[in-house]
């Protein structure tokens, strides 16, 4: 790495934190690029160059990217957004009980953070879904206890639902046992005080799910019309007003071809990119793209995912997924905990309520 890449790491880094951050999480040691675990090919920060940025088909909106010389006094005035919808999809694989107690133990004060650094947020809505439509005990010819494999239907529709928000431990291990969120709602508030204590209930998704998961199908079931209608799992949840941010955190792809039935997620990674730019208005610059994932190619700390749970698949459609949003970041799921992740996540975030279209 040169002397100037070392400078502009260190700049960066020194204007995310000259917000006033308290963070409360494991930052990533030293000042260069290097070491985060993750990479970027255009997801735009709050500190890059000025300019202008577009999807990866040419065709999004045109972002203004914030001038290196802004200082942290009045770069809130910069911010357009007041609310913030955050979806999590998480792996529910047998392979990822480690991968979810790192997301818990950083997501609190990744959350807090982004209320720091973005002075002027108002809400801040959390939704979790899971990477399959089946409870936590398995699938609808074993379903949970109480219910009747004749009457599938006196369960509660949303634990069979696919991206229908959480709101049981462990994808309704037990389905008399609530997360209790404090809104009354499917999804939790980000500025709450019990905030953490709702999300370790509800992103510890388990283990015991669908081998061949649908991250992206599920989180497009989850911002689609049907979820979102009045009576339906994830009522309300996307505001037209309100920056969407999803982030998918998985050790596998996503790939429709993978036996058995019903395989991964229907389509292909340009389909699931314009669903979620449907769902708000087709304004990409609303959307924020995060994912941990593999990488593609397959991050250096990532072993082979049949050599053990420590590894990961390389993820070629789902880094092609987030990477079609203007503004994203893509780390690596194999890392040794996801402080440095959620740095540059912080990053990205107020770089989309910047270019926010109202």
């Amino acid at each position: 790495m040169n002397e100037a890449r070392i400078i502009e790491g260190c700049r960066r880094k020194g204007l995310v934190l000259g917000l006033g951050l308290g963070l409360s999480l494991s930052l990533a040691a030293g000042c260069s690029d290097e070491g985060s675990g993750g990479e970027s090919t255009s997801g735009p920060g709050i500190d890059l160059s000025a300019g202008s940025t577009r999807g990866s088909d040419g065709q999004g909106d045109d972002l203004d990217v914030l001038d290196g010389s802004e200082s942290s006094e009045g770069l809130d005035a910069t911010f357009r957004c007041n609310n913030v919808d955050f979806v999590f999809v998480v792996d529910n694989s047998p392979s990822m009980l480690d991968e979810q107690q790192f997301l818990v133990q950083g997501v609190p004060g990744f959350i807090s953070a982004m209320q720091n650094a973005i002075p002027n947020l108002e809400s801040f809505r959390v939704g979790v879904i899971d990477t399959d439509s089946y409870p936590g005990l398995g699938t609808l010819e074993a379903p949970l206890d109480g219910c009747d494999p004749e009457a599938v239907d006196d369960c509660e529709a949303c634990d069979y639902t696919l991206g229908a928000f959480l709101t049981k431990p462990q994808s309704a291990i037990d389905p008399e046992i609530t997360c209790d969120f404090s809104t009354g709602q499917s999804y939790m508030d980000g500025t709450s005080e019990t905030f953490a204590n709702e999300f370790g209930c509800a992103a510890v998704v388990g283990a015991v799910g669908n081998p061949i998961e649908q991250q992206a199908g599920a989180l497009v079931a989850a911002v689609s019309s049907d979820l979102l209608e009045p009576g339906a799992c994830n009522e309300g949840f996307v505001r037209d007003d309100a920056l969407l941010v999803f982030l998918v955190i998985s050790d596998e792809e996503d790939n429709h071809a993978s036996p058995p039935e019903p395989g991964g997620s229907l389509g292909e990674p340009k389909e699931w990119y314009e669903a979620i730019v449907a769902a708000k208005g087709g304004h990409d610059a609303n959307v924020v793209g995060l994912g941990l994932l593999g990488g593609s190619p397959k991050f250096d700390d990532c072993a082979d995912l049949s050599q053990g749970v420590d590894g990961a698949e390389q993820s070629s459609r789902l880094v092609d997924f987030v990477e079609r949003f203007p503004t994203h970041f893509v780390g690596s799921v194999c890392s040794d905990g996801y402080g440095g992740f959620f740095q540059e996540a912080l990053d990205r975030v107020a770089t989309g309520c910047a270019n926010f279209i109202p």
